[in-house]
């Protein structure tokens, strides 16, 4: 919140005033970043759904604020006789949920436009024509900028920037606070799960708040946070020296002890590196009396546990944009320079503003980040590749050890014994089937014995995924009491008194989180559960030996080379329904019933109610696809049972028809083989 995440976007990956600021973190829309040869931009409103939430909310901020008010007037009287004490507007309004706040400011911001918001929700404006970066920028202004005049009602963007930099890179700009609108809540969410890299950003000059903790909990996802490279930054570095002169005293005693030439290059790394020290320090302080909280609850400690594992980095994205406009800076940072350099005592130029922002060093780190995704790639393309040479190789070498196999019979074949063959064949395939139909019956067995192991694994898992962790926020809350004699007949004394205040609250992004999960993981039940009920290198194996038991494999006549090649050939044919489920999205009852992300202490029952249902749904829905996969699969191996045999009977048949034409043709024949083992081993020899 507050944190110049505009600025250190633009300095650290554009190198200019990209990306333009919001009225406040409240206005702030989602952006998602990308390369594109032509700059443009798409521009996505809010849903009907998503703005009827927001002006929902908005109506509720009188009736909240008159009743804070109330409260804190009643609390501010120790005695009967005490006069009341009126609240500040401000005092008021941080008693007041930030979701209420925000969607008040949105409607409020969008009537002061005379904006008509209903001919926008739920539309994509796409801004084209837009002649190189710096344009687009002026064009995003009237959307995402400052006063612009579709601010309030934008909800991401989507930038395609003309900049080769930006090339292998996807960026999301993320809205930084506890966002009023769950759909977008749950966008962010998406996106930071799927990133490689987070930076989570945090300004010096309040350095890891309890609105930071909240901010780091609530849109983090916990899924694969080991995973990431999390970076904690200390955004606007310059501010710690303009705030705190004693680093530069400090720094001038350090720089006595090298000699006289050294000493203002000295006193300039000083003046850099203390505060460093000093915010390194309540970083971790700060986090490991987060994550050691007592009652503090798994998903926070673990997310905040990540966060530690990395030392933080100090950034002023304004210092590098300061030193790269060097010659033309505009007043305020003209000013903001002449504040700086006031402060410490020491002439800032380019090359020093440049060194103070450090940014170069953190650029290399996120396109060392970028090599490192690009080399875990190419392994995993280096592995699939050798995976199908390999493959491929055992097949060509299938084909050419049948190939070698046809050629010997062709040879050696003889007519009249292969008639004598196929007769025998006939009447034992024939005399075998219902031996061979008991494999497929037993397979149907297996498979519902299966289903039915996993209808109660997954009740297990819903339980697991049914649990709400509900959040124990503590602040210091400030209040004036009146400690006047005699109700203030001779003046009142307000004394200034402090309070720690609880605030529980659960996350509805958590609770849908959650459903996802639990969707995604009985989907993958499911499609193991198809997967092992009919093994089907198992079942084909267990048929492949019924089906050569039907022939007298001990007599000398029998080729029992030939008959498993048929066999074999037969079984390929073997198959099951394919494995498939649907994309359905069960979180929407969540999103259109809780339109903010923080869900209070009161409505943390209708929470678990409503994740309660989807998880049910999600139940109803899969067992309804249970038993329509068991029968599904009963029906096919029923099919393929009863239909085996006579399908087999004529692969071999019309196998040893060909045979017999072969050695009729028996010339022809090796030489059309001949061609097909060199063509094999020329595809072997290219592998």
């Amino acid at each position: 919140m507050k944190a110049g995440k505009s600025s250190f976007l633009n300095a650290a990956f554009f190198g200019r005033n990209l990306l333009p600021k919001a009225d406040t973190p409240m206005t702030a829309a989602l952006t998602k970043i990308v390369y594109a040869p032509k700059a443009r931009a798409e521009v996505v409103f809010y849903s009907a759904d998503d703005w009827a939430g927001i002006e929902q909310r908005a109506r509720e901020y009188p009736q909240r604020y008159a009743g804070e008010e109330q409260r804190l007037i009643a609390e501010s009287k120790t005695s009967p006789f005490a006069p009341p004490r009126q609240p500040s507007r401000e005092e008021v309004n941080r008693c007041i949920p930030e979701s209420i706040k925000s969607s008040l400011e949105l409607v409020e911001k969008a009537r002061e436009h005379r904006l008509d918001v209903r001919n926008y929700l739920g539309k994509t404006e796409v801004l084209e024509n837009v002649e190189g970066a710096e344009n687009l920028a002026r064009a995003l202004h009237e959307y995402v900028g400052s006063g612009g005049r579709f601010t309030a009602i934008t909800k991401m963007t989507v930038l395609h920037v003309d900049d080769l930099r930006l090339e292998g890179l996807e960026i999301i700009d993320t809205p930084g606070f506890n966002d009023p609108v769950v759909s977008r809540g749950q966008i962010t969410r998406g996106f930071l799960g799927q990133c490689d890299v987070i930076f989570l950003l945090s300004a010096v000059s309040q350095f890891l708040t309890s609105s930071d903790m909240a901010v780091l909990r609530e849109q983090l996802p916990e899924a694969g946070i080991d995973d990431k490279a999390v970076f904690l930054v200390g955004s606007q570095r310059d501010i710690a020296l303009r705030q705190d002169r004693g680093i530069a005293t400090t720094a001038s005693k350090l720089a006595e002890r090298v000699p006289p030439e050294q000493r203002t290059a000295a006193r300039a790394s000083a003046m850099m590196q203390l505060p460093d020290k000093k915010l390194t320090e309540q970083a971790n302080l700060t986090l490991d009396a987060q994550i050691n909280q007592p009652g503090q609850d798994g998903k926070t400690r673990r997310i905040l546990g990540a966060v530690r594992q990395t030392a933080p980095r100090f950034v002023s994205g304004w210092a590098w944009l300061v030193a790269e406009q060097f010659a033309d800076l505009a007043d305020d940072d003209r000013y903001q320079l002449d504040q700086l350099c006031t402060a410490t005592g020491y002439p800032f130029e380019p090359d020093s503003l440049r060194r103070l922002s450090n940014i170069p060093p953190l650029r290399e780190e996120i396109l060392s980040q970028r090599e490192r995704k690009q080399q875990l790639i190419a392994g995993k393309e280096r592995a699939l590749i050798e995976g199908v040479r390999n493959g491929t190789r055992e097949r060509l070498e299938q084909i050419a050890s049948s190939l070698q196999e046809r050629g010997e019979r062709i040879r050696n074949g003889d007519i009249g014994a292969l008639e004598k063959t196929e007769q025998d064949m006939l009447k034992r395939m024939s005399g075998g089937r219902a031996r061979l139909e008991d494999v497929f019956d037993g397979q149907v067995v297996k498979a519902r014995q299966q289903f039915s192991r996993l209808e109660t694994n997954i009740r297990e898992q819903a339980q697991k995924c049914s649990r709400i962790e509900v959040v124990r926020e503590k602040t210091v809350e400030s209040y004036q009491v009146d400690t006047s004699w005699f109700g203030g007949l001779f003046g009142h004394d307000w004394e200034t008194r402090y309070r720690n205040v609880v605030t529980v609250y659960a996350s509805a992004q958590d609770a849908i989180e959650q459903v996802q999960s639990f969707a995604l993981q009985t989907t993958k039940s499911l499609q193991e559960a198809i997967i092992d009920c009919v093994d089907l290198d198992e079942l084909r194996s267990k048929v492949g030996v019924a089906a050569m038991s039907l022939f007298d494999t001990g007599s000398a006549d029998f080729d029992a080379d030939l008959m498993l090649a048929e066999v074999n050939k037969s079984l390929r044919h073997i198959t099951i329904p394919d494995v498939s489920f649907g994309r359905k999205d069960y979180s929407q009852e969540i999103i259109k019933t809780f339109g903010s992300d923080r869900v209070d202490e009161d409505e943390i029952k209708g929470l678990k109610k409503a994740q309660h249902e989807a998880v049910a749904a999600i139940i109803a829905d899969l067992e309804a696809e249970v038993a329509r996969k068991i029968k599904a699969i009963e029906t096919s191996l029923d099919a393929t049972g009863k239909t085996f045999v006579e399908n087999m009977t004529r692969d071999i048949q019309q196998s040893l028809t060909q045979l017999r034409a072969d050695i009729a043709n028996q010339e022809q024949a090796i030489r059309q083989i001949a061609a097909a083992r060199q063509a094999v081993d020329e595809a072997l020899a290219a592998l």
